[in-house]
């Protein structure tokens, strides 16, 4: 994907621009009352004034239809991102988003959710140079946001659209809400793009989960060359606590530990091992092809100005004709 030069001019409505030709109508009158007064002067033996001010005139009116052709067309000065990003690696942001993530050690403390989407943004800014999206994981896995270069984008899903059950687990057949083994559902659907060959999954959860196959899983998601990071995000002694404050009977418990991962080959880390997994990241994800981003940046719109200087240059036109009818009045 290229990207935009910096301070690129873009039309946004270039088709509007045609409204400039309603001004030819006045032209044409000008025209035609310029040879009007001619025939009147020569009729009356009078000499022929300058030509000026007809051209003047002219030039005005063809100057106002070209601001407003311009201003109609809704010209914008737009900057785009030229940071690179890798064009040959993608990287997924996935949160547990069962019910045991309320979790937290005092009432209307931040929970372990809170904690995970924190994680999240610093993942985020930590790994600015990859396509990043976001997912939610529960006893299945829901794509939120595909892969996108601008991070901002990410920034806003991550604060607006990762809450608890959203979506909600499917139908249990099991004691938790947690099936850890629905990661596999990114090597069997189009998660990534097929440009990415080089893939990594991000999963922030507590480990509260059902017993799946941790080598068939692992090697599932390696033979479409994804590499799981997992991120533990629990404490001991968490409860889940009502509206009123009561401690619910759910009692923090991991039935996946980060040590048993890493024997079984994984990539796991506790929170505050978190640089770590953002160098372990990037050393995965190593180096490749990159293009700007071509975010967009920002856009300066120029049509308010141009709409101005129409206004301006009306009022130059009209003015000295206007004050002419008036004056024989005020002498009157």
């Amino acid at each position: 994907m290229r990207g935009l030069p910096l301070g690129a001019l873009v039309l946004l409505t270039p088709w509007a621009a045609l409204i400039g030709l309603a001004f030819a109508a006045p032209l044409a009158a000008l025209a035609v009352r310029a040879r009007r007064d001619a025939r009147v002067r020569a009729h009356l033996g009078l000499g022929a004034p300058t030509r000026t001010r007809f051209a003047l005139r002219a030039l005005g009116i063809a100057a106002v239809a070209v601001l407003v052709a311009a201003a109609a067309a809704q010209p914008v000065l737009r900057d785009s991102g030229g940071e690179p990003m890798r064009t040959d690696a993608e990287i997924y942001l996935a949160f547990d988003v069962s019910r045991s993530m309320l979790a937290t050690t005092t009432p209307g403390g931040p929970n372990r959710l809170d904690r995970a989407i924190g994680l999240g943004h610093r993942l985020n800014a930590g790994l600015p140079e990859f396509p990043t999206g976001v997912a939610t994981i529960t006893n299945r896995m829901m794509p939120l946001l595909f892969p996108i270069p601008d991070g901002r984008g990410v920034t806003a899903v991550l604060e607006h659209s990762v809450a608890i059950a959203q979506p909600a687990p499917a139908r249990l057949t099991t004691p938790r809400a947690t099936q850890l083994g629905a990661m596999t559902l990114v090597a069997n659907r189009t998660y990534f793009g097929r440009a990415a060959a080089r893939r990594a999954l991000v999963l922030l959860s507590d480990l509260d989960t059902d017993g799946f196959g941790l080598d068939g899983t692992l090697a599932a998601l390696r033979r479409s060359r994804i590499e799981p990071f997992l991120v533990r995000v629990a404490a001991s002694g968490e409860r889940i606590f009502d509206a009123q404050g009561r401690p619910e009977p759910y009692r923090s418990s991991s039935t996946l530990a980060v040590s048993q991962l890493r024997r079984a080959g994984w990539h796991a880390y506790e929170p505050g091992q978190l640089d770590r997994a953002v160098s372990d990241i990037r050393a995965h994800l190593g180096t490749g092809p990159a293009e700007p981003s071509g975010v967009v940046l920002s856009e300066r719109a120029l049509a308010p100005l141009l709409g101005l200087a129409a206004l301006v240059l009306v009022a130059a036109l009209t003015l000295p004709s206007l004050a002419a009818g008036l004056r024989p009045r005020l002498l009157a």
